[in-house]
């Protein structure tokens, strides 16, 4: 029985372009505060975590520091690719390699490592990325995400979206990744939601009721719900916990951009979503041995 806290440190600009607001500088703002807030939380946990990195933020001195020291104090460092874009799965062979290559040269030079996971932007693989993720060393992806629920919010929120002339950058995964297995599972390469012989494993992002098992799930549930939450989580043999650099700012202690408010849980402070997220850690800690993604996927392989 395992469980692994996760997070994705997509930096203000993913969600900008996930909103179709105005992208603005490239800028890692709010970025170091969160990998900061993660560390502190995971520390009073007293678990490792896994963090997976958008490559090109290493450029930020204090984003590279954080990651440093993140390495340091024992958590994982993972590939979220170079430059984060939503529609991976749609590139071809070549950009797709510079990507996944990319990012994993990006967290080698900071860290001095080469990351063993991936993850790909937006839980969508499509038939060329695992075969560039083998390529690049990695023993696990954690990209799948079962949960037809999630791509029906998606697909309204992108008509709501373009309904108000907003083009957002996430596009939709094939519908047939929904339908993947929810434990680990050796995957095809070409075809990720069935079952195969690839060299690496892939760990599925958790699911509950249906529901993806991340930060924001959280962040709504409250501290108290969480703990509920928790309970129906620990019936599995492997829990893997999703959040997003977002999952622990809030835009009025972060003196984030009032347009954000679009994304329902950033309204509520990031103490409170900590708590909860808090909550349902200690609640699976009492049935669940934490572990890195890393050492799961050797555990588990």
């Amino acid at each position: 029985m395992f469980f692994a806290l996760t997070i994705d440190l997509d930096p203000i600009w993913c969600y900008r372009s996930l909103y179709g607001l105005s992208e603005g500088e490239h800028n890692c703002d709010g970025l170091e505060r969160s990998i900061t807030r993660f560390l502190d939380l995971a520390g009073d946990l007293g678990i490792p975590g896994s963090l997976f990195v958008v490559g090109n933020t290493l450029s930020d001195a204090g984003v590279a520091a954080a990651i440093a020291a993140s390495k340091a104090a024992g958590h994982e460092i993972a590939n979220h690719t170079h430059s984060h874009p939503y529609d991976l799965s749609r590139l071809d062979d070549e950009r797709v390699t510079l990507e996944v290559e990319g990012g994993a040269a990006d967290i080698e030079r900071v860290t001095g490592n080469r990351p063993l996971g991936f993850r790909a932007p937006g839980y969508s693989l499509g038939a060329g990325i695992l075969p560039a993720v083998a390529r690049a060393g990695a023993v696990y992806d954690s990209s799948i995400l079962p949960s037809p629920a999630y791509q029906g919010v998606k697909a309204t929120v992108l008509g709501w979206l373009k309904l108000r002339g907003r083009n957002s950058g996430a596009v939709l995964t094939d519908p047939r990744e929904t339908l993947g297995p929810h434990g680990p599972y050796r995957p095809d390469l070409v075809r990720p939601w069935r079952r195969g012989t690839a060299g690496l494993i892939e760990l599925p992002i958790g699911t509950i009721l249906g529901l993806p098992l991340t930060g924001g799930l959280l962040a709504l549930a409250g501290p108290a719900r969480a703990v509920w939450l928790a309970a129906l989580a620990s019936r599995k043999g492997f829990v893997c916990l999703e959040l997003h650099a977002m999952d622990l700012l809030d835009i009025q202690a972060d003196a984030l951009d009032p347009a954000l408010a679009v994304q329902p849980d950033l309204s509520i402070a990031w103490q409170r979503k900590a708590e909860a997220i808090r909550n349902f850690c200690e609640r699976i800690l009492s049935t669940h041995k934490a572990t890195t993604m890393a050492n799961a996927a050797k555990m588990l392989g």
